[in-house]
């Protein structure tokens, strides 16, 4: 089936114009959460009806977690992920407007508190996230102030816009500010990565997700054994690691429960084992660990989470 076959990018935005964003962004402004829940899920199930490519790729993902977790896949499980998909728009909606606060952060006992320390040395990390939960909750707490540190720092993610450009629009005019910090994933090349390098080192933080493979780097991929079958990981997230050569820290902020924004976050931050303080040589050895490290936490969190991974695409399919 060709709408399986495609890449997250050549996916065409869904939605229509800018007002349908706009629009809501007002349901979410002024109505009570719980009735922008139902209204969602009304409109949700019209969409979900007509929209047989989507069922069909996120079809490929739950047969998927179903092999992998020995279950059946759920009743309706495509319905629920592309609800889930929806309310994480309106949750997104609300961080940028500074709706979130750190108090309905959930910290898990992890490696958080190393992450804190460091930053308030003044030294900077390199986060990878992912496109499962909230991947933008840290930018837009920071934004507004909401932090665990003492020491005030940045966050700088490197974001691929390809299929989301009206979307992206409505955020950059709720804070212009956070937005302006963005670094394109397509433009990536030695200045920037010196530039990286230089905020981090400045104690900053610069994140991008590593489960999305940029539209300009089809070709270079790990492969990795992922929820029961072979799945290719982008190589870049994983190769810019390597170069920036800072502390490495995974990142998932999640909603406690799929279905309700209003509900708590479970923040996760878990510092990697795979460091590159090695020669060139052991270097695609160590990315190919820092991979594995990051595919095994996610299936982790996938499987307790399981409607709140958005890759709408199948992330399993060869390629050629």
């Amino acid at each position: 089936m060709e709408s399986e076959k495609q890449q997250w990018f050549e996916v065409k935005e869904v939605g229509g114009s800018l007002w349908h964003f706009r629009f809501m962004l007002w349901i979410t402004c002024h109505l009570p959460l719980r009735i922008v829940e139902l209204c969602t899920a009304l409109v949700c199930f019209f969409f979900w009806l007509g929209a047989k490519p989507v069922r069909a790729r996120s079809n490929v993902y739950l047969e998927h977690l179903a092999k992998v977790r020995g279950s059946r896949k759920p009743f309706m499980g495509t319905y629920k992920h592309v609800l889930s998909f929806a309310l994480s728009m309106i949750e997104k909606l609300l961080g940028w407007r500074g709706a979130i606060k750190l108090q309905n952060i959930e910290t898990q006992g992890d490696d958080l508190d190393k992450l804190v320390e460091q930053l308030d040395r003044g030294e900077g990390a390199f986060l990878l996230c992912s496109h499962l939960g909230n991947m933008e909750m840290l930018r837009s707490l920071t934004g507004y102030g909401e932090i665990h540190t003492h020491k005030e720092f940045t966050v700088y993610p490197v974001v691929d816009f390809s299929g989301t450009s009206k979307f992206n629009a409505l955020l950059y005019e709720l804070n212009p500010d956070l937005m302006n910090i963005v670094l394109d994933a397509n433009k990536i090349g030695v200045d920037s990565a010196v530039w990286m390098k230089e905020k981090i080192a400045a104690g900053n933080v610069v994140v991008i997700a590593g489960d999305r493979t940029s539209a300009n780097s089809q070709g270079r991929n790990v492969e990795m054994d992922f929820m029961g079958d072979k799945a290719n990981f982008p190589e870049g997230a994983f190769t810019l690691a390597s170069i920036l050569n800072a502390p490495i820290y995974f990142v998932f902020a999640i909603r406690k429960h799929d279905f309700d924004i209003r509900s708590s976050y479970e923040m996760h931050v878990v510092k990697a084992k795979t460091s590159f303080d090695c020669s060139r040589k052991e270097r695609p050895e160590r990315i190919r660990l820092l991979v594995q490290e990051y595919t095994q936490l996610l299936e982790k969190y996938c499987q307790v989470h399981p409607y709140q991974w958005y890759n709408f695409y199948n992330f399993w399919k060869k390629q050629t």
